[in-house]
């Protein structure tokens, strides 16, 4: 019985150890299962990154170039103005020249005139000298005769002459006013036009800002759904880990949405009382510029102030998405290193919630990061249509000292700290 007993105990040790081996196998098969999985999914997010950086690029080329293509076509127009001014004067100058021929005309016709004039007097004289040879009473007559004919003579040569010269003026007025009606028509042609092409220019990048907000918006909702997929996926599976300290975690949720519930409730009554104390300004309009190169200017903010300030825009936003990518990856490989069960979450060790608490505050840095991001991005909209520097609730001008500090700021210092200034 002792010798039965012996094998028996062996056999069940054995079977024992067996179950074993087979459990630690399958448990390893799983965390490997787990490592290959997450490394493949930081693969693909690592592609999509990749694929919506060289879209942003692709993106800043076609702006690019539309703005040089602007650029080339103002300075088309303003060579076809230039040629157009100089055939106006040189149309100016033909009409001056053909007034100074016309005049130049009628004196010739006049002196012609007097010329005829003047030898038909001399004529007559000749005559009147033979016929005062021939007979006195004949010579008397024949002079009568021939003064009274002088002075019809010259009498038909000045109407003549005054009915010339007036036909002429006449014809210079003429030619004149309808040189000025087809200049006048011209120029209201071209105002039509530039007028016309202004207003397409302006609906086409009024359509272009419309469709980059859109597929703006909808990226931050794709990816705002895809944080808020990831994150439901790792509670799940932290869950599962931390079955035994579930009803703890949830007590401090509580806790924490009371608490949060009432900070936020505290924060609306405030921005109730202060949005009773203060009325809100009229605000003044903004004299904008032609814009240049992407950028509207403004009579309080010119164009190498707001370039400057767009180089601090572009700069800061590469710093921040580089952090906010940077501690989502430390967030990331937090839950890697629960999974691959690095971290103790027993009862005699704390690391477990320090490791949570430390994943929270990443995620949480990151999503203020990308939220200065947003306001950055909004801050280079509103540098486009020329609103940039004013303050969206009373339109003054913000102190180029505080831009150039918080350059996407869109307060004053008064009207962020409640407005007691000035309100």
């Amino acid at each position: 019985m002792n010798a039965a007993a012996k094998r028996k105990a062996a056999a069940k040790k054995k079977a024992q150890a067996k179950k074993l081996a087979a459990a630690k196998k399958k448990a390893a098969a799983k965390k490997a299962a787990a490592k290959k999985a997450a490394l493949k999914k930081a693969a693909a997010k690592k592609k999509a990154l990749q694929i919506a950086a060289a879209k942003r690029r692709k993106a800043d080329e076609l702006r690019r170039k539309k703005a040089k293509k602007l650029l080339e076509e103002k300075r088309r127009k303003a060579a076809r103005q230039k040629l157009e001014d100089a055939r106006r004067r040189q149309a100016r100058l033909k009409a001056e020249a053909k007034r100074r021929a016309a005049k130049q005309a009628l004196e010739a016709k006049r002196k012609a005139a007097r010329k005829k004039a003047e030898e038909a007097r001399r004529k007559a004289a000749k005559k009147k000298a033979e016929a005062a040879r021939r007979a006195a009473r004949a010579k008397a007559e024949a002079l009568r005769r021939k003064k009274a004919l002088q002075r019809q003579a010259e009498e038909r040569a000045r109407k003549q002459a005054r009915i010339a010269a007036e036909r002429e003026r006449k014809r210079a007025r003429l030619e004149a006013e309808r040189e000025r009606k087809r200049i006048a028509k011209a120029k209201l042609a071209e105002r039509k036009r530039i007028l016309k092409e202004r207003l397409a220019e302006k609906k086409r990048r009024e359509l272009e800002r419309q469709v980059a907000m859109e597929e703006r918006k909808r990226e931050q909702a794709r990816k705002r759904a895809e944080i808020e997929e990831e994150r439901r996926e790792k509670q799940r599976e932290r869950d599962k880990i931390n079955k035994a300290k579930e009803a703890e975690r949830q007590a401090r949720e509580a806790e924490r949405a009371r608490i949060r519930a009432i900070r936020e409730e505290d924060e609306r009554r405030i921005r109730e009382q202060q949005e009773k104390a203060m009325a809100k300004p009229v605000k003044p309009p903004i004299i904008k510029f032609e814009p240049v190169d992407g950028i509207t200017p403004t009579k309080d903010f010119d164009i190498a102030f707001l370039r400057s300030q767009r180089e601090l825009l572009i700069e800061k936003r590469t710093e921040l998405m580089g952090q906010a990518k940077r501690l989502e990856q430390d967030a990331m490989e937090i839950v890697n290193n629960q999974e691959m069960g690095d971290v103790d979450f027993g009862e005699e060790g704390g690391e477990g919630d320090t490791m949570v608490v430390e994943r929270e505050r990443d995620l949480i840095l990151s999503e203020q990061a990308r939220s200065e991001v947003e306001a950055i991005d909004e801050a280079l909209r509103r540098m486009q249509i020329g609103e940039y520097g004013y303050s969206t609730y009373s339109g003054l001008p913000i102190p180029r000292e505080r831009l150039e500090v918080l350059p996407w700021t869109t307060e004053l210092v008064t009207e962020r700290a409640g407005g007691l200034g000035n309100r």
